[in-house]
């Protein structure tokens, strides 16, 4: 830990506890809520920034001159600040913006007590700007203090917020303000990009773009998102509802190890009641083969009722097979359930078969040979039919779908539920070379399931 970390963390770890006592009139609520959400919030940088020549936007892409004119002005570190994250369980998951990670070659996470650790992405959603990830090389028994979440429809015009980072792992960048608007349209050169965004007037900039933006409880109520550069007064944040429904398609063992539950879950608000329901049920899966359904309402989790969508989803993702849970079902009897291990789908045979792409595993000899920053992926060394126009020998995939590749059970995962004609997303990295030297570059494609 560096000499200019220590002060700033015992400030904001020692004041509200070790000042004055409660009756401190410094010891505001917005003091108490930055001392509950601060420890679960955390700086996100890499070692090398990448060069996206293809983005999902288009050329109409909102975060490219974010990218140019901020990240590009941190050239000759070795460490390259991103932008802030919010920890949202114990096992050490966590949520981001999308574009906080999208030209990251390794993920480095620092805590609020200045430890570092390697992540890797688990999930993301360029369209929504949500990635998912998970800190990795941690002691096993090493718990982390999760964020608290706010009920998703719980927003007062004029309320107090708070914009919450860890800009460069150096403990805090708080600026404080109020919600200015809900349900905001957000357009970029002509093209809406969120129809559902919070506005505050607290400021948002790339270094807690990503982080956490709190009620005076200390509760997230979203994510801030750093878009307009000319905007002064003017920020924006994801709706904790939108980030609560994409990490629950996340948050399943499915996406995690190969074994298999069966649901995706979601919450509505009904009478102003928040109802917990199947969004989704796996075919041939534990769940399908016991009777559930899509919008078979959920009362009961092991036989307690669900505080919140994130406690179910805390609750099913760490699974593993053999692991039993108990549904209560509205109108029907308490449903129990087995994790089973998936069968293995051949990830090399799929690739070429489904995709047009030969693949082979990316080693670290490989990577030093063709001068990349070694951080998985798959090699391509072959490809035919029609994705011969897309790709080219030499590159490196790292994503399809949502799902980042770092071996060949991840083709599996990614592909089981796609049919011929689908259309999915793939994500690869190749070297360019110039005359002013080599970079690293990143490209969208669409490739066509055969």
């Amino acid at each position: 830990m560096s000499t200019l970390r220590i002060p700033v963390l015992c400030f904001f770890l020692i004041l509200p506890v070790c000042g004055e006592g409660q009756d401190n009139p410094r010891i505001t609520p917005t003091v108490k809520a930055v001392a509950k959400a601060l420890p679960s919030v955390v700086n996100i940088g890499t070692e090398r920034i990448v060069s996206v020549t293809a983005s999902p936007w288009g050329a109409n892409d909102p975060f490219d001159r974010l990218f140019r004119n901020f990240y590009a002005q941190q050239t000759g570190k070795k460490e390259t600040s991103l932008g802030s994250g919010a920890i949202i369980s114990e096992n050490g998951l966590v949520v981001t913006n999308s574009h906080v990670v999208h030209r990251a070659t390794k993920i480095i996470v620092t805590t609020f007590d200045g430890r570092q650790f390697t992540a890797k992405e688990i999930a993301g959603d360029t369209l929504n700007d949500v990635a998912l990830l998970q800190l990795i090389a941690k002691p096993e028994e090493k718990r982390f203090r999760p964020i608290t979440f706010a009920r998703p429809d719980s927003l007062i015009l004029g309320e107090p917020v708070i914009a919450v980072g860890n800009p460069y792992g150096l403990g805090s960048s708080i600026s404080r303000g109020v919600l200015s608007a809900v349900g905001r349209k957000v357009s970029y050169k002509g093209n809406i990009l969120f129809s559902d965004i919070l506005q505050t007037d607290a400021a948002i900039n790339p270094g807690n773009s990503g982080g956490p933006l709190i009620n005076i409880n200390g509760e997230i109520i979203g994510i801030n998102t750093a878009i307009y550069g000319e905007a002064d007064g003017i920020g924006f944040a994801i709706p904790l509802k939108r980030i609560e429904s994409v990490l629950a398609a996340w948050m399943i063992p499915e996406k995690f190890r190969d074994v298999s539950l069966g649901i995706i879950p979601a919450e509505k608000i009904v009478s102003n009641k928040i109802v917990y329901f199947i969004r989704e049920v796996f075919r041939d899966s534990p769940a399908w083969r016991a009777g559930l359904k899509t919008g078979d309402v959920i009362t009961a989790l092991n036989g307690k009722r669900p505080e919140s969508l994130m406690n179910i989803s805390n609750a099913i993702w760490t699974l593993k097979s053999g692991d039993k849970i108990a549904l209560d079902i509205a109108g029907k009897d308490r449903i129990a359930l087995t994790v089973e291990t998936l069968k293995p789908l051949d990830g090399r045979v799929l690739a070429l078969n489904r995709l047009g792409l030969g693949l082979e595993k990316f080693t670290v000899k490989l990577a030093r040979a063709l001068h990349y920053p070694f951080h998985g992926g798959l090699l391509v060394d072959e490809v035919t039919g029609s994705t011969i126009n897309k790709v080219r020998r030499g590159e490196i995939l790292v994503r399809i779908a949502d799902i980042p590749v770092y071996d060949f059970s991840a083709i599996g995962r990614a592909l089981q539920d796609k049919h011929y004609g689908d259309k999915v997303d793939a994500v690869f990295l190749t070297v360019v070379h110039n005359p002013a030297g080599s970079y690293i570059a990143k490209k969208h494609i669409e490739l066509i399931i055969k």
